[in-house]
Formats: C-alpha cells, structure tokens, sequence
C-alpha cells in the first residue's frame, strides 16, 4: 500500500495540472503537506525548493536543496538526469509549465551544463517577461558567460518589475563597481542594504 500511495504522490507531483497552477504559495503548502507524510520524498523537496526559487525566497529554498542533497548522496546526478528526462516529457504536452522548467533549468545547472541551463531560463522568461526572479536568474546564466552587460540588462528590467527586490540590487551594484560605474553601484547597494537580512548575511559572510 506504501509503494501505491508514494506512486500516486509521484504522480500528482508532476501532473501538469498541478505544477500550471499560478498560486505559488498554494504549491509551497501543497508539497510541504507531501513532506509531512513523506518526508524523504526527493521530488516533493526539489519542487518545494523550485517553488522558493520562484518566489525568491532563496534561503529557504537553499536550505530544501541542502538537505536533498544529503538525503540523495552519490545519487545526486541520476536523480537530476531523471528530473530532465521527466521535465522533457510533460513539457512536450505543457510547454508553459513554469515550475516543470524550473526543475529542469536548474537540474541542468546542476550538472554543469549552464548553456542549456540559460535557454531553459530564456523560455521561462518568455513565458513570464515581468517575473523579477526569472529575469535574475537568466542575468546570472549571462554572468556565467562572462557577458556583463546582458546580465546588467536583465538585472534593470527586473528592477523595474519589482524595485525591491534587494538581491537583484545587490548583483548590481556589484555588476557596475566592475564596470567602474561608481554612482550607479552605490545606489543600488545602498537601496539592497535597506534589506536589513540581506545586509546581515553580506556582511557576516566577511567574517
């Protein structure tokens, strides 16, 4: 009865009906009510640590994948080649699934294949063009290839999509003490430090 129950759980996991829902905070509720009765479910956690990612709650969402990773140990790369061998059949039927290309973009990331992750990303956000967190996660993958000023590109457009969002002002100001553009690195530094958490753990990664 175990393994029909965790099969049927599997399977709701990944529905397309489930994963299109737009209520965010619905899906983070419905997976950690999943972890509740299962709590060694490794697609139950990985999507809860999607949906933090979504929503920008990126401590938490870290601290998900922190703990699936001790839970899969040497398994790790299987279970993220099994979640893109998944993403790709439900994305054939659901191509706007946003959370099925979240697992998918970043199980890709995972496995060190950052140029595939990047597209993933760029469909994502063709899918949601004014979604701040998508556009900084894209930034980071034009980061990654040493292109600056996309990455500053998207960073802005998700600025303007969201002004508070304190970790993108944060990669900006970064982004532009780089490029030497001092005025413009300290506004957004100084707008990012309004964010007393994000402040604390900047500095306290310095000590």
């Amino acid at each position: 009865m175990r393994a029909i129950a965790l099969a049927v759980t599997f399977a709701l996991l990944l529905s397309p009906a489930v994963a299109a829902r737009t209520d965010w905070a619905s899906l983070a509720l419905k997976y950690k009510q999943v972890l509740v009765r299962y709590p060694t479910d490794p697609h139950a956690r990985y999507s809860l640590a999607m949906v933090y990612a979504h929503e920008g709650q990126l401590l938490e969402g870290w601290r998900e994948l922190e703990s699936l990773g001790k839970h899969l140990g040497p398994n790790q790369q299987q279970f993220a080649t099994d979640v893109i061998s998944e993403a790709d059949s439900i994305l054939r039927r659901s191509p706007n699934d946003v959370l099925i290309r979240y697992r998918r973009a970043f199980a890709l990331y995972f496995l060190g294949q950052k140029d595939p992750a990047r597209i993933e990303f760029e469909k994502i956000v063709a899918i949601e063009p004014t979604h701040s967190w998508s556009l900084g996660y894209l930034g980071y993958g034009y980061m990654d290839r040493g292109d600056l000023n996309q990455a500053i590109d998207l960073w802005e457009r998700g600025i303007k999509a969201d002004p508070n969002n304190s970790v993108l002002h944060y990669v900006l100001g970064l982004a532009y003490t780089r490029k030497g553009e001092l005025k413009k690195a300290a506004r957004h530094i100084a707008a990012a430090y309004k964010d007393r958490t994000l402040y604390e753990y900047v500095k306290g990664k310095g000590k």
